[in-house]
């Protein structure tokens, strides 16, 4: 099996990233920052928000703004960062479970809202912190 060719970039933490072996977060993160590289957007200028879960740990292991927040009320938070401040870049991320279950209704809030963030979901079928 071949390995993923890491490309350094200005979002890159000196941290050990804590997902198991072969997990699919791995390339998620690397196509984050290189796209986020590519398209000039600086970590100053974006907001990393994120639910709980595996996916909710990206804020982790990437230089940027972030907030952690509670199992199914991230975009929420996004929501209110993007309405304080439009000129930050806002990417949420969370997985399945957090979005879907948990933060049904705040998704479909947040659509009737039509912000200009983007909301990555991880779908991996499973609650994975939980062990699911």
């Amino acid at each position: 099996m071949r390995g993923i060719n890491i490309t350094k970039t200005e979002f890159d933490l000196d941290t050990e990233i804590h997902w198991c072996p072969g997990c699919g977060n791995f390339s998620e993160l690397k196509i984050m920052k290189e796209a986020l590289t590519e398209l000039g957007i600086k970590p100053k200028d974006l907001v990393l928000v994120s639910g709980i879960g595996q996916a909710g740990k990206f804020p982790h292991f990437m230089k940027a703004q972030s907030y952690n927040g509670l199992h199914g009320r991230y975009l929420s938070a996004a929501l209110g960062i993007k309405a304080a401040n439009p000129e930050l870049n806002v990417i949420a991320v969370s997985g399945d479970g957090c979005t879907y279950s948990e933060g049904g209704n705040h998704f479909i809030h947040t659509i009737r809202y039509n912000p200009n963030i983007v909301n990555i979901v991880h779908n991996n079928m499973v609650y994975g912190l939980t062990k699911g």
